[in-house]
């Protein structure tokens, strides 16, 4: 983020706070014609103890100041030989006319599946590479509807765990591939399914408004064609990705009518299906509705709406996706100022999936924060949880 950008964005938040120039720069210790500058884009703040000054004071964290996800920093569950082999793997271009083996690539992406919904990250970093090749082998071999949404769905896959892991800008390669893969067959659900994934990258670098604009033409061209259940749940799915999308931009109003869209979705669709392991229902617009609120920095709201939600149907969400829930409370949490619930959900978080507490930069960056701002009061679960995550005390 440029000094210009990042100007704008602290005038935003100073904004939303109700504060003025003067308070903040009071707050902040600095005069308010540092603010000004600042504000102006002419003098930088992109140093750590300023951001984390800025966050204090206008009660946000670091993910929320700047809009953008954290990249991956450390070698957590991936390291950089492993993301070397994944990118090397997207960037072999096969022409064999083998066999193929069909049978093999359906077990290797049922079984990265598998991992990802119980958020193993460093499995499927394992296995990613080679699930690439022999997807984009067999595909290159037989070139057959099957062979093609197998490579399709192998990308998704990639795609989705690099965003998690903090390499959004493979993740949004991956998202590009799937995309042509899928339009080679023509099927909208996998398109779909490809663009999502690509916004959610460029949401993650930062890119909200191109994120925005894709996901409301997707939602527009589902909604037009939502003649089946799985169709459905692609619909209500972009609705709340959407939402994610409108909630980086400060827009409250598109937030409330995107998550309300996905609501009525949600009430024709059986959540049992799992349609493109999306697990859409009525708790999984909850969970997007508390990661919204803690997008637009209303962090006692999001714990609020997260506490009235279903605890049988939250139970029976897959494991990444109630750990992720969990940290996203956890944010709320912190936001608000209750740095103990903040560490009491983290903790419930690992214990859910602890891959997606230590391996995930986003959650990392909470407890780098949560650190931060106990100094040396922190807990020794606290100290001990960062740790784990490789977050240093």
């Amino acid at each position: 983020m440029n000094d210009r950008e990042l100007g704008q964005r602290v005038a935003y938040w100073r904004r939303r706070r109700g504060l003025t120039q003067q308070i903040l720069a009071d707050r902040l210790g600095r005069s308010i014609s540092w603010l000004r500058k600042v504000e102006a884009g002419v003098r930088s703040a992109d140093r750590l103890s300023v951001l984390d000054s800025l966050c204090e004071a206008l009660n946000v964290d670091l993910q929320t100041l700047i809009g953008e996800e954290p990249a991956r920093s450390g070698t957590v569950c991936i390291d950089d030989a492993q993301v070397e082999q994944i990118r090397n793997a997207m960037e072999l271009y096969t022409f064999d006319t083998g066999s193929g083996d069909l049978v093999r690539l359906r077990r290797q992406v049922a079984y990265a599946w598998s991992a990802f919904e119980v958020a193993d990250y460093d499995v499927i970093s394992q296995v990613l590479p080679e699930t690439l090749e022999n997807a984009q082998s067999t595909h290159a071999a037989l070139g057959t509807e099957e062979s093609a949404r197998l490579l399709a769905e192998a990308y998704q896959i990639t795609s989705s765990t690099l965003r998690k892991l903090g390499e959004h800008s493979l993740s949004w390669l991956a998202g590009d591939r799937s995309m042509a893969a899928s339009r080679q067959i023509g099927d909208l659900s996998l398109l779909a399914a490809a663009g999502w994934r690509i916004a959610l990258a460029l949401l993650s670098m930062g890119r909200a408004e191109p994120a925005l604009d894709m996901l409301v033409g997707l939602s527009n061209r589902l909604s037009a064609e939502s003649d089946t259940e799985e169709r459905r749940a692609l619909y209500g799915h972009v609705l709340l990705q959407g939402a994610m999308a409108a909630a980086a931009l400060g827009d409250h109003s598109t937030v409330r009518v995107l998550i309300g869209e996905a609501r009525e979705a949600a009430r024709f669709v059986d959540v049992a299906g799992n349609h493109h392991w999306l697990a859409f229902g009525p708790a999984n617009v909850t969970i997007h509705e508390v990661a919204a609120l803690v997008a637009l920095g209303e962090g006692g709201l999001a714990v609020e709406v997260a506490d009235g939600a279903d605890p049988a149907a939250l139970a029976a969400m897959r494991r990444e996706r109630r750990a992720a829930f969990l940290v996203d409370v956890a944010r709320g949490y912190s936001q608000w100022g209750r740095r103990e619930e903040a560490v009491r959900t983290l903790l419930e978080a690992e214990r859910v999936a602890s891959r997606e507490v230590r391996c995930r930069p986003l959650a990392q960056s909470l407890i780098a924060d949560v650190l931060r701002r106990t100094g040396g009061q922190a807990s020794s679960d606290l100290v001990r949880l960062a740790a784990r995550a490789g977050v240093q005390a």
